[in-house]
């Protein structure tokens, strides 16, 4: 099994701050069909309904993404995600229901602020359930290392942790802490592991100390993660809880789609400007994917 997290640079922006074309969501496909992920934490979503047109593209030959339930309830915590009055960044989860199945999902309840979304689920070859929790911490502004933002950031992380010890609920009691060992956190942390304003330090301390959290593999000699002009960390991550990091067969890796030759090659992607920075590709995405293989 494959999970992987991708920010998705403001996809469906309405205001005009970032305009792809129909090339651009190709090659999101293209990206999505490379992995081949099994589940995939979201960042960035503004209009899902535009992200589910990629995800149909990328379809088919044992993928079937979705980002929502058969009755319509969408896998984020934002509410009302496709009210076009909400022009706002949203997490979500998406699966490929070929091979994997919801047992049900929530919003994890805490600090303000882009909430994580958690989901319990069952592989379906193995019939073996784990929790998958897709977030994206606050980004500090207009500074990185903006230390009100970092304070923000800090109950973030403190609240998801507080619900995997089960001291915390999510939305409507339907998912009051992960009930199960195998847990993985996936997401945009917009920090580096060892953050000056120590604002993930919940993730390392107490019963956290026994997750697994490393540094993604770097793609060849491609390390970053977050690529635009001033930022150029790796902010990415995923981390597993301990039963299940005895289970991981990949370690994180990063994919350096923009310097993948199938793709179009680094010449495609870094002569700009478009959006800030000299990155062309933000057409595409700003980030690279994180990923990481586990076999239940």
């Amino acid at each position: 099994m494959r999970v992987a997290t991708w920010n998705i640079y403001w996809l469906g922006d309405k205001t005009g701050k970032i305009e792809r074309t129909e090339s651009d969501h190709k090659l999101i496909a293209q990206v999505i069909r490379h992995l081949r992920p099994d589940v995939l934490a979201l960042e960035e979503i503004v209009d899902p309904l535009e992200m589910e047109q990629i995800l149909a593209s990328a379809n088919g030959n044992g993928l079937d993404y979705r980002m929502k339930s058969s009755d319509s309830n969408w896998f984020t915590s934002a509410s009302h995600p496709t009210d076009t009055a909400n022009p706002l960044q949203k997490p979500f989860l998406c699966i490929n229901n070929a091979t994997v199945e919801v047992i049900r999902g929530a919003s994890v309840r805490g600090a303000s602020g882009r909430r994580p979304y958690a989901m319990q689920l069952r592989e379906r070859s193995s019939g073996k359930e784990f929790v998958a929790v897709g977030m994206h911490l606050r980004s500090g502004f207009p500074n990185f290392l903006d230390a009100d933002d970092a304070a923000a950031r800090t109950k973030e992380v403190e609240s998801l942790v507080k619900w995997l010890q089960g001291e915390a609920v999510a939305d409507n009691n339907a998912f009051p802490k992960p009930g199960l060992d195998d847990v993985v956190i996936m997401g945009d942390f917009n920090a580096e592991m060892d953050d000056p304003n120590k604002s993930l330090d919940a993730l390392k301390n107490g019963v956290m100390a026994q997750w697994s959290w490393t540094k993604p593999a770097a793609d060849a000699g491609h390390w970053e993660t977050a690529l635009f002009n001033g930022d150029r960390f790796v902010i990415d991550f995923i981390l597993f809880s301990k039963s299940l990091a005895q289970k991981v067969v990949l370690p994180p890796s990063i994919y350096a789609w923009d310097h993948d030759p199938t793709m179009g090659g680094s010449t495609t992607f870094h002569h700009g400007p478009n959006g800030s920075g000299d990155l062309k590709g933000y057409g595409v995405s700003d980030h690279r994917p994180v990923y990481a293989d586990v076999k239940l």
